[in-house]
């Protein structure tokens, strides 16, 4: 089966425009008509040399009939029996599957009649260039040979009342020229400002440059052709928790009440904004239209234009107007708020405003408009009922047992849950695998973002320590309902669980805080120092913050390798630097208390770490170096089954060793390379002995007498072949 939408056949595409071009073509001669009837009561001066004659006119009409035009198309049907023509030519294309291109877009832009046939007057030019002597002469222009609005009226709207109710659709807020379908030369400014000076009416009109080849050939998608970006569309399903619909039914009430009112939802992730403007507008049965982006402009002009043209659309289509407030905070300048407010206190729009941040300018506040309300961050209960309502409908349907687990695993925003249930849905994978793959949408910038590869066989610790690990994945399973149901979260230690990893070099802290991570199921977010510490006043705590709110967002585990480096002990100020370095310490004490995440961080010097800190991590696990039980695993693991160990050499007495998993790791890698280099075909005695030197003199210890060799054990033995007792012998 072929791919993609079906179109119709050729030969019904092009009878269909040529049955409704007829129409469009016999208004075309009526306006002819009445242009000749008041041709001749003017004198009867002979201007042929600078005028269309009525004659010229009537040509011209038979040279655009769209009976000629589309003559392989047969004949124009006659005005009687176009309705029942159009219905059959409907039937034909329904019959292949398909839908006539011009029936299609009149449906997804919601066009009527008028609109359609002013469509295909202006696209007339392209189908026959005779077409623009006749439309100079249609408007008593000859200068004017391109599509007007003027044109449009005068051959379509013919009388006083039929112009006066067609005038609207028209204008830059109609259908065809708001979904860009009729596009006006000299309009607009990139910020949708003030249109420039002249008559609007006569301003060149043109159709959208993808449309001819829809409308004649069906390629394209209507859905595109046909957009209005200042509309919203109200997300499916609409996922709020019961606190925020509170919020937001008391906001509609107020705009209900007030024709002009401005209704503020603040606390609200960004995730979570379109839902909330949504439910207020449908509370006050208001269609929503959003601001076009502010970030974009350069001046208070251009944020006057901007905002000035979406109020202008709102009060015009009768819709509220959606405005978030965080594009303010972007641009960081008080002139944008400053000139969005003057227009927000003229304007007689009802407003929504959201943000994660409460805006409140005094001149919004004392306009007798202004209403807020401030949501929180859903609950595991919440969360929990947004997942049921998420996954209405999905077949299968799935575990609640599975939900129970995401809804304490993540928290998920209600435009992040809609794309984990729809990416399951469409990838045929399960939830559990579809939510990591939807919060890592968004690359991190000032740390890396891994998916643990690594699971539990491949850590090896000694009991104490992987029961430590266990239950720290435990707790943190358990600690939506802990925190959350029980109340434990605002009291005892802040929202989220925080661990603390100490030990020598090698001895598995990184390690264990990936296997933790893939036990959770969630991504592994490890901070890099390097950006994120910077030598200017305060850039440090907000990479900070965005490092925290990435793992907020994305449910990750954030993990801080060698965290003395940030998280250090704060000193006497004695320089200018000191206090400020003091200043990074207490601002990450604060945020960590307050970061619902799951926080790991690592050291190998406990002691060199703020005593502040120690008392804010649930969880302490000390990593200490492998004894020799540990050992003997790490060497098994250490070479991979395809490495071409030598069969003569023993490996067990290598435990005795005091080496770090690390440093197992790196002897076995050594010995690979040494013997790759030497083009032996085996990793031999000799290989890993020089390996096993080389580790303890990078780790500036000194190997005892006899240490190696008991840990080898002697050299084999090789007994020699017939051709090696020759050679000793001086035989041939």
């Amino acid at each position: 089966m072929p791919n993609g939408p079906v179109r119709p056949q050729p030969a019904v595409v092009a009878a269909h425009l040529a049955l409704r071009q007829g129409a469009v073509h016999r208004a075309l001669r009526k306006a002819a008509a009445r242009r000749a009837k008041r041709s001749a009561l003017l004198a009867g001066v002979e201007l042929s040399p600078y005028c269309v004659t009525d004659q010229q006119a009537g040509l011209l009409l038979d040279l655009t009939d769209p009976a000629d035009v589309h003559a392989s198309s047969g004949p124009a049907e006659q005005p009687g029996a176009q309705p029942e023509a159009e219905r059959e030519l409907r039937r034909r294309a329904a019959a292949e599957g398909a839908t006539l291109p011009l029936d299609a877009l009149a449906r997804a832009a919601e066009l009527d009649s008028f609109e359609c046939e002013a469509l295909l007057l202006c696209l007339a030019p392209a189908l026959a260039p005779e077409h623009a002597p006749l439309f100079g002469y249609l408007v008593d222009d000859l200068d004017q040979r391109r599509p007007t609005a003027e044109l449009i009226l005068t051959v379509l709207a013919p009388t006083p009342a039929e112009r006066f109710a067609r005038l609207p659709a028209l204008g830059p807020y109609g259908r065809l020229r708001r979904f860009g379908l009729l596009l006006q030369e000299g309009v607009p400014d990139p910020y949708g400002g003030p249109e420039p000076s002249g008559a609007d009416l006569l301003r060149p009109l043109h159709v959208r440059p993808e449309l001819p080849a829809f409308l004649l050939h069906g390629l394209g998608d209507p859905g595109l052709l046909a957009h209005d970006p200042g509309r919203v569309l109200a997300p499916r399903p609409l996922l709020l928790d019961t606190e925020t619909r509170t919020h937001a039914a008391r906001l509609g009430a107020h705009l209900a009440s007030h024709a002009a009112g401005i209704a503020a939802l603040w606390g609200l992730p960004d995730g979570s904004r379109r839902d909330a403007a949504c439910a207020v507008a449908r509370q006050a049965g208001l269609a929503l239209r959003r601001t076009p982006d502010l970030e974009l402009c350069r001046n208070p002009d251009d944020v006057r234009a901007a905002l000035g043209r979406a109020l202008a659309a709102a009060a015009v289509l009768g819709s509220g107007l959606w405005l978030p407030t965080d594009d303010f905070r972007a641009l960081d300048a008080e002139w944008a708020a400053a000139a969005a407010v003057d227009l927000l206190t003229r304007a007689g729009v009802p407003v929504v405003l959201t943000g994660r941040t409460p805006w409140r300018p005094l001149a919004l506040l004392s306009s007798g408009r202004y209403a807020e309300e401030c949501a929180g961050e859903p609950g595991y209960r919440e969360r929990r009922t947004l997942w049921n309502t998420a996954t209405t409908g999905t077949d299968p349907g799935p575990d609640p047992a599975l939900l129970d687990g995401l809804a304490a695993r993540f928290r998920l925003t209600p435009s992040q849950l809609r794309s984990a249930v729809g990416l399951a849905e469409s990838g045929r994978m399960p939830l559990d695998e579809a939510v990591p793959r939807v919060l890592t949408a968004a690359p991190a910038r000032l740390a890396e973002v891994r998916t643990p590869a690594r699971g539990p066989s491949d850590l090896v610790l000694p009991v104490e320590q992987e029961r430590q690990i266990d239950e720290l994945a435990a707790a943190f399973r358990a600690w939506p309902k802990v925190s959350e149901e029980w109340g434990f979260g605002g009291q005892h230690g802040g929202a989220g669980l925080k661990a603390l990893f100490t030990g020598e070099p090698g001895t598995g802290k990184s390690l264990a805080a990936e296997v933790l991570a893939g036990a959770l199921g969630v991504d592994l977010l490890r901070v890099d120092l390097a950006q994120t510490v910077s030598k200017w006043v305060g850039e440090t705590e907000k990479n900070l913050d965005e490092a925290f709110g990435h793992a907020e967002a994305t449910g990750a585990l954030l993990l801080f390798d060698e965290a003395d480096a940030v998280f250090g002990k704060r000193g006497t100020v004695s320089r200018g630097t000191d206090r400020y370095a003091n200043l990074e310490v207490g601002y990450l004490l604060q945020r960590l208390e307050r970061s619902p995440a799951l926080v790991v961080l690592t050291t190998n010097l406990q002691g060199n770490l703020d005593e502040a800190f120690t008392r804010r991590f649930q969880f302490v696990v000390h990593f200490t170096r492998p004894g020799e039980r540990e050992r003997t695993r790490l060497w098994r693991m250490a070479f991979p089954p395809s490495a071409p160990l030598d069969p003569l050499l023993s490996l067990a007495g290598l435990a005795r060793l005091d080496l770090t998993g690390a440093g197992v790791m790196a002897v076995a890698r050594s010995a690979a390379l040494l013997a790759a280099e030497n083009d032996s075909a085996v990793i031999g005695r000799e290989h890993l002995c020089e390996a096993i030197a080389r580790q303890f003199r990078q780790e500036s210890r000194l190997l005892r007498s006899g240490e190696l060799e008991g840990a080898l054990g002697p050299a084999p033995v090789r007994v020699p072949d017939t051709a090696d007792r020759h050679d000793a012998q001086g035989r041939p």
